[in-house]
């Protein structure tokens, strides 16, 4: 299971303020250009867009800043170069969660290689967009998944959460997949 979600166009990442690293499992990594997830090691937002092609670098710092000081929901669409010559795009969903005190203290999310679905040299942002919706739907989903993971990580003990871990993953591979073939909205206005 391990070796098809890393072969897979869908990674996982997060974030914690409380070391300022940024995780992503090997499918992201590679994806994004940046250190895979080892213990207390990663790369660092930093390192991250140093990685995004030049054009996206300033709209997706401002974006993450932003997030990181306001919380919210995460939806972003960017190139990244993780080696000369390769021009990835990227799909990115997340959300920053802020803590009890108010303070955004971590993130979590997906990262979607799109590339394979642009069409003429450019990508339809339209067909990647929706909007957070409060209740139903597939963003919703999303959220669940997401809150279950994190769930499971702060209150299960490190042997129980590791047996299920791997399905976790898998879940939240699949609605990235689905999130992927989800039709465009049309008030882009609300997104970040």
């Amino acid at each position: 299971m391990a070796r098809a979600l890393a072969a897979s166009d869908v990674g996982t990442w997060e974030w914690h303020d409380v070391d300022d690293v940024l995780r992503c499992d090997a499918a992201a990594a590679a994806m994004l250009g940046v250190p895979r997830a080892r213990a207390d090691r990663g790369a660092t937002f930093t390192l991250l867009l140093d990685r995004i092609h030049s054009e996206d670098q300033r709209r997706i710092g401002l974006l993450i800043e932003d997030l990181r000081q306001q919380g919210g929901l995460l939806v972003a669409q960017f190139r990244t170069v993780p080696d000369l010559g390769d021009v990835r795009w990227i799909l990115a969903r997340g959300r920053f969660s802020r803590s009890a005190d108010g303070v955004v203290a971590e993130a979590r999310g997906i990262v979607i290689d799109v590339t394979a679905s642009r069409q003429d040299g450019d990508l339809d942002e339209d067909a990647f967009c929706a909007a957070e919706i409060s209740t139903g739907g597939l963003d919703r989903v999303a959220g669940l998944a997401l809150a279950l993971f994190e769930t499971a990580e702060a209150g299960l003990q490190q042997p129980e959460f590791e047996r299920l871990k791997p399905l976790l993953d898998v879940l939240l591979h699949e609605i990235g997949r689905q999130l992927v073939e989800t039709p465009a909205v049309t008030n882009r206005d609300v997104i970040h």
